[in-house]
């Protein structure tokens, strides 16, 4: 049997989902004519009924209703199929490492689920702001608005505030900032992260000495450890704080100067570039 025409059958769901002929016409932005015209012609090449009159209404027969959710399903899965371009080529992303691995590691699966012919490479700059040659295809990077290349779009704002494993405050919120400082501190880069943040929630203008990490990971997994406190954010320390790993120990949050952007490379955007952006925005 030749298969029915897709448009017959999205008004048979659409009848068994609205009760009504005129309900029918329109979800599906055409004539009550139209519906009529699509079911018996489907009528016709099934053999066998569809609907039944009851009053002025109508009603699916029992083996509709059964064909009804058979082909439900697959008509789902053809607009799935339909919507998703398919791609191919390489794609080079160039992502900050904290955004990298707390938020985008988790989500990369859908992207590739959508787009698995996209060959992706995803490198991580060597520090803040690092878009080198831009040779890249996409950069995600935490950069100071001085930085920001024209036309890049921005992505989300960060704030910090003090993290550490919950033994070492007891579980509980510290008083005041210079409660702070009795624990040791745990710097990024330098030391700059705490003097900036201790001087804005009321504490000493000068941070206390402790060890100074390069990457974002291994300053948390000290922190995890009970080896210090941290400055954190809701992207970077979100997973941690709800595995119960880290917890804000002080209320206050200093709003960065630096924010996360979306940054083309020099070259033309691809169309596997084109459809990372849509994936990553939409997310977001």
């Amino acid at each position: 049997m030749p298969i029915p025409s897709t448009s017959a059958l999205r008004a048979l769901v659409a009848l068994a989902r609205t009760g009504s002929i005129t309900g029918t016409a329109e979800a599906l932005s055409v004539t009550q004519s139209a519906i009529s015209h699509k079911l018996k012609a489907l009528e016709e090449q099934l053999g066998f009924p569809l609907i039944r009159r009851e009053g002025r209404g109508v009603r699916l027969t029992e083996r509709a209703r059964h064909y009804v959710a058979e082909v439900g399903p697959a008509l789902d899965i053809l607009a799935r199929a339909s919507e998703t371009q398919i791609l191919s080529g390489s794609l080079t992303l160039n992502v900050a490492s904290g955004f990298a691995a707390s938020w985008l590691a988790p989500r990369i699966g859908g992207f590739l689920a959508k787009h698995p012919g996209v060959a992706l490479r995803i490198n991580t700059p060597r520090g803040y702001g690092d878009l080198g040659g831009r040779r890249n295809n996409l950069y995600v990077s935490f950069l100071m608005p001085e930085e920001v290349p024209a036309g890049s779009t921005k992505l989300m704002d960060v704030g910090f505030f003090p993290v550490a494993a919950p033994s070492m405050a007891g579980g509980q919120m510290l008083p005041d900032a210079g409660a702070v400082t009795r624990f040791p501190l745990l710097h990024l880069d330098n030391r700059q992260d705490w003097q900036r943040w201790l001087s804005a929630a009321g504490g000493a203008d000068t941070a206390e000495p402790g060890v100074v990490f390069q990457d974002l990971q291994i300053m948390e997994a000290a922190a995890k450890a009970g080896q210090g406190v941290s400055l954190g954010d809701r992207l970077t320390s979100r997973a941690a704080m709800e595995r119960g790993e880290l917890m804000q120990v002080h209320p206050f949050e200093l709003p960065s100067p630096r924010a996360y952007w979306l940054v083309h490379g020099t070259a033309l955007p691809s169309e596997s570039a084109r459809a990372f952006e849509a994936w990553l925005l939409a997310e977001l």
